[in-house]
């Protein structure tokens, strides 16, 4: 018990002294102006602003690229409607391979084994070991 007492007197000390100097930085922090900056020393060099002497620049027109290489001439309307009709008849080409595709895929419902799905879905299913 007698050797309590010093340590107890010990830790009461450090406290106030750590609270001593814990309020000394709040004074200071209290003095300090964050929101204003330092005031510039008179004798400080500054930069001097020198604006550069006007520059004259000549304006050139810019160069125009031609919208096309080289013009064939005016179409005629018999040339757009045969190339309509040859665009047309492309998509339903298209649409004629695409269907024909689907109606593969779905089609076939004969192949599809039950016995096979099932067993199948019993090994994915089964627990990792």
């Amino acid at each position: 018990m007698e050797t309590l007492i010093p340590i107890l007197i010990a830790i009461v000390v450090f406290a106030f002294q750590a609270y001593a100097n814990f309020q000394k930085e709040q004074e200071k922090a209290r003095k300090r102006n964050f929101g204003q900056p330092p005031l510039p020393e008179e004798n400080a060099k500054r930069p001097v602003d020198v604006s550069p002497k006007e520059m004259t620049v000549e304006q050139r027109p810019s160069t125009r690229h031609p919208a096309f290489e080289n013009y064939s001439g005016a179409i005629d309307a018999d040339e757009v409607k045969r190339v309509r009709k040859a665009r047309q008849q492309r998509t339903v080409q298209r649409l004629e391979v695409m269907e024909d595709t689907a109606a593969g895929a779905f089609g076939n419902e004969r192949d599809f084994d039950l016995r096979d799905a099932i067993i199948k879905s019993a090994i994915l299913e089964r627990p990792y070991q």
